[in-house]
């Protein structure tokens, strides 16, 4: 099985317009598209880009990690996300890449997303300060090709869109 540091695998994206679907709210504009009109961010994430996706109703501005070297770096070594909700982990086709919080302070909730944007999964994670080999797995239920990192209570439930 692959391991993916604190959250990995490889982006891109689908250019199909996702319509609404139970618990999302309405949009124009799908996951892959925001991520395609992502901007630079700011501290403490300046390697990386943001945009703005909902998950339900709510929005959530996001740092996008979508290169494997951004998906094994993922949150490690973080407690502060500064002004992101999260990090959004984009992978180039669907996977069953698992998880780990090897070297990451702080309890996170993940979400697993399938391409239409239905949640396939949802954990929480504790914090690991051991090496990536000794510490717990987390994998979703099914493949995905979506994930989205938050604090613990900043995970709203529902689908994700752009």
């Amino acid at each position: 099985m692959r391991r993916a540091g604190l959250v990995g695998a490889t982006a891109c994206a689908l250019v199909a317009l996702w319509g609404p679907s139970a618990g999302a709210a309405l949009t124009t504009r799908s996951v892959p598209a925001a991520v395609r009109a992502a901007t630079a961010a700011q501290a403490p994430f300046p390697d990386l880009t943001t945009t703005n996706v909902h998950v339900g109703g709510d929005a959530l501005h996001v740092v996008v990690a979508k290169t494997e070297s951004q998906r094994e770096l993922g949150l490690r070594r973080r407690s502060n996300l500064g002004p992101y909700a999260g990090m959004l982990f984009v992978f180039g086709q669907n996977t069953t890449v698992s998880f780990t919080m090897s070297t990451v302070p702080v309890a996170l909730e993940i979400g697993f997303y399938a391409s239409n944007g239905r949640s396939v999964d949802r954990l929480r994670m504790q914090p690991c300060p051991r090496a990536e080999a000794d510490c717990p797995v987390y994998q979703a239920r099914r493949s995905f090709r979506y994930a989205l990192e938050t604090l613990v209570g900043g995970l709203p439930p529902g689908a994700l869109s752009g």
